[in-house]
């Protein structure tokens, strides 16, 4: 299973013997970072709270299909949705309108092959609507309908005379935010849809209005399976009119008994319907839930964070190696003032031998100088005149603060490389990235293995790691 481990991290180095180095640039991001997290937070809790709680996207369909895929579609409901229809219509004479009460003037399924009475509603699949407007005609030759006409222009003077024709259809509303659904039709209380034609009395007119769909989508959660509901209007329409009147001819047979005889029709106006299923409207929403809301502040929070650690590591990459050099040269300096002390007031002063011992005068300090101060005290001990600066190699000057703007600027070290506070820093790199790059920290172990072969320990115990203090405490808790 341990090729299949890719969570554990690599292990990482400690530096100043802190896990970070840590910067009051550092804890003025985070104070930052918390009080623009505190503000999204506000800001997403009243946005959600006072706005809308639905995402909305349209999109305007146009596909071409073959006969099988658009006889697939137009088997589908809501492509083709049944719709309650009302027909009604009027005389218009001389621009105003006059009731019609005459009991011969019917609609005509042409479906069904069935006439019956105007004003009433119908329902029928759009694709299925094939509706005639006519007139039963009492004489075979339809003669009575044009006295009526006749009748009707002398009783008005002889004044110019059509029809309205009213079509209702089920109307709808899309309220895109409500909560229950989205399309709200006529069982919920909307209005039909009204449209008027004027219809010419004396030719017949076709009227074929082009349908258009409007689908709408619900997105679920993640179990919920999707809502789709559909609707439509009349989008446009087209009219032609013939020269005459049309004659439609219809055998009526009784219910109760076998007799059947002819009815002879007029048609004033037939009205159908294009349903082109190649363009349509579908809508899509999603609920915003508070999930989506934790999520955007999250995303918000990641990205923020980021950012801030960006920001932090142009500072703390130069300020982490002056920091390291800082330390070392400062605590050097020290150390180094406080033997120059004890050595002046203590040893010379009491005229005591100064030991070193080999191993640590072969390490740490240069033998031929030591040594000859050494052959110095020996033939002169009355006069002990020791030079103390001169058995150290650095001065003791300290590593003076830098600005905060010193840290980023190096940043663009090749722009800023006359300016001494860029030369520091820009050498402090060179050291740590020097020495505490795996390349020579490992030829520098191999040096030093090799050096230890050959070396002979003047304390056999020290060769053990388990003698040094820390391991020795931990083994009291052992």
């Amino acid at each position: 299973m341990h090729p299949l481990d890719i969570l554990s991290e690599s292990p990482h180095l400690f530096i100043l013997q802190k896990e970070s180095n840590k910067t009051n640039l550092g804890g003025v991001l985070f104070l930052l970072y918390l009080i623009v997290i505190v503000i999204i937070i506000v800001y997403y809790i009243i946005d959600y709270i006072e706005n809308d709680k639905y995402i909305i996207q349209s999109f305007s369909h146009f596909n071409i299909k073959t006969k099988e895929e658009q006889y697939k579609i137009n088997e589908d409901a809501l492509f083709d949705p049944y719709i309650n229809f009302k027909l009604n219509y009027v005389f218009v004479i001389d621009g105003k309108e006059r009731g019609i009460d005459n009991e011969n003037f019917l609609l005509y399924d042409n479906k069904k092959v069935k006439a019956f009475s105007r004003n009433s509603y119908f329902n029928s699949r759009i694709s299925d609507f094939d509706i005639s407007v006519v007139y039963e005609c009492k004489e075979s030759n339809c003669s009575d309908y044009y006295d009526l006409l006749e009748k009707l222009k002398k009783e008005n003077g002889e004044k110019e005379m059509k029809y309205n024709l009213y079509f209702q259809y089920d109307g709808f509303t899309l309220l895109h935010q409500n909560a229950d659904k989205p399309i709200l039709k006529k069982e919920n209380g909307q209005e039909n849809f009204d449209k008027l034609y004027e219809i010419n009395s004396n030719r017949t007119t076709n009227i074929n209005n082009q349908w258009r769909n409007i689908l709408y989508t619900e997105k679920r959660g993640f179990i919920q399976k999707d809502s789709n509901d559909s609707c439509g209007y009349i989008e446009n329409y087209n009219t032609f009119i013939y020269e005459d009147l049309s004659i439609l001819l219809n055998v009526y047979c009784s219910e109760t008994s076998d007799y059947c005889d002819w009815k002879t029709y007029l048609e004033i106006c037939r009205i159908t319907f294009t349903n082109d299923n190649m363009q349509y409207t579908q809508y899509f929403r999603k609920k915003i839930s508070l999930l989506d809301v934790a999520a955007n502040i999250l995303s918000l929070m990641a990205n923020i964070f980021t950012g801030a650690k960006f920001i932090l590591r142009l500072y703390s990459n130069n300020f982490n190696s002056f920091k390291i050099l800082e330390k070392l040269l400062n605590k050097n300096s020290m150390q180094r003032r406080g033997v120059k002390e004890n050595i002046q007031m203590d040893d010379l002063e009491n005229n005591k031998f100064i030991t070193i011992k080999d191993d640590l005068k072969e390490k740490c300090i240069d033998k031929s100088n030591i040594q000859n101060d050494i052959n110095k005290y020996d033939d002169n001990q009355e006069n002990i005149d020791i030079n103390v600066e001169d058995k150290f190699s650095l001065d003791d000057k300290r590593i003076k603060k830098l600005r905060f703007f010193d840290f980023f600027l190096n940043n663009l070290y090749c722009c800023f490389k006359g300016k001494k506070n860029q030369k520091i820093i820009y050498s402090c790199n060179q050291i740590v990235y020097n020495y505490a790059s795996i390349d020579e920290i490992i030829k520098n172990q191999i040096l030093m293995e090799n050096l230890m072969k050959d070396y002979k320990w003047n304390n056999p115990r020290l060769n053990n790691i388990e003698n040094n203090n820390l391991f020795i405490q931990l083994k009291t808790y052992l």
